[in-house]
């Protein structure tokens, strides 16, 4: 367990967590673009983005929250980001 302490406390977690959801992101739009008559509904890019960007906003708030030096800009900034993309995504649910 000691050996993953320094896994938790640097910055590659959350990076690597933003890296998963820009490459999820990418897999789904070119799967649906290819299926559009799969369950998931016809090739909706608004919804996966709005969807995963709100996430993506929340893991970069907390990338500028666990700095040594914390940067209330940087997670005001992204908080608000996570805000704007969740009332985003909530918009684009209400339209279908």
């Amino acid at each position: 367990m000691d050996r993953l302490v320094p896994i938790f406390d640097s910055d590659a977690l959350p990076i690597g967590i933003l890296v998963l959801i820009v490459i999820e992101a990418a897999v789904l739009v070119i799967w649906q673009r290819r299926n559009p008559k799969s369950p998931l509904g016809s090739p909706n890019t608004a919804r996966i983005v709005s969807f995963l960007g709100a996430g993506g906003s929340l893991v970069a708030a907390m990338i500028f929250h666990r700095r040594p030096e914390p940067s209330p800009e940087g997670f005001a900034i992204a908080m608000l980001c996570a805000l704007v993309v969740h009332l985003w995504h909530i918009a684009v649910l209400l339209r279908r």
